[in-house]
């Protein structure tokens, strides 16, 4: 179910969240748009009060830090995808990172065919697919890791500048910067 979004942060704003839940919700999906958390903190207290678990769109926040967090490590699972136009690309695939071991293997076993880590009899315990990124793809997101926190550096620094003369044209409102995103990839 689709709810709005704050109109400063161009995020999904927690308390239209709130009022959307219902018994068959389940999960509350935050992008962080643009490199610009959601509410991680309101959102938490959603779920929290409700029982439906975040899944964070990280897509366009590579890089990113809520309170000094990364967007990994803020007790929800977090999707981040390095499809061709993203902040690290490999032309398609992504990766995940969950806040527990249960669904870190959960997901491998997922990812991996149904297979839990060690089988070589080929017991497969769930449904899967073969969701792996290729070696070659690995070394070239590698590589941009390397480089991400300069680039990261060189657009904190522009986004005053870029977001004062963006200001100036009438009918442009620049993306607010919530303070406790306090570090942020300016995706786009």
């Amino acid at each position: 179910v689709p709810v709005d979004v704050d109109p400063e942060t161009y995020c999904l704003d927690a308390a239209e969240a709130a009022k959307a839940v219902t018994s068959k919700t389940r999960a509350i999906m935050p992008v962080h748009m643009a490199g610009q958390f959601a509410d991680m903190d309101a959102l938490a207290k959603v779920s929290a009060d409700t029982g439906v678990p975040l899944i964070q769109d990280a897509a366009h926040a590579q890089g990113a830090t809520w309170n000094g967090k990364r967007v990994g490590e803020l007790g929800s699972a977090a999707a981040f995808s390095f499809q061709n136009g993203k902040l690290m690309t490999a032309g398609e695939g992504g990766a995940v990172l969950f806040p527990n071991t249960d669904m870190a293997e959960h997901a491998f076993v997922r990812h991996s065919c149904g297979r839990p880590r060690g089988d070589r009899g080929y017991f497969h315990r769930t449904s899967g697919s073969n969701f792996r990124l290729n070696e070659f793809s690995a070394a070239v997101l590698r590589a941009q890791l390397a480089r991400l926190g300069g680039q990261i550096d060189t657009r904190e620094e522009r986004w005053p500048v870029l977001s004062s003369l963006l200001a100036e044209i009438p009918g442009v409102v620049p993306q607010r910067m919530d303070p406790r995103t306090d570090r942020n990839p300016h995706y786009m």
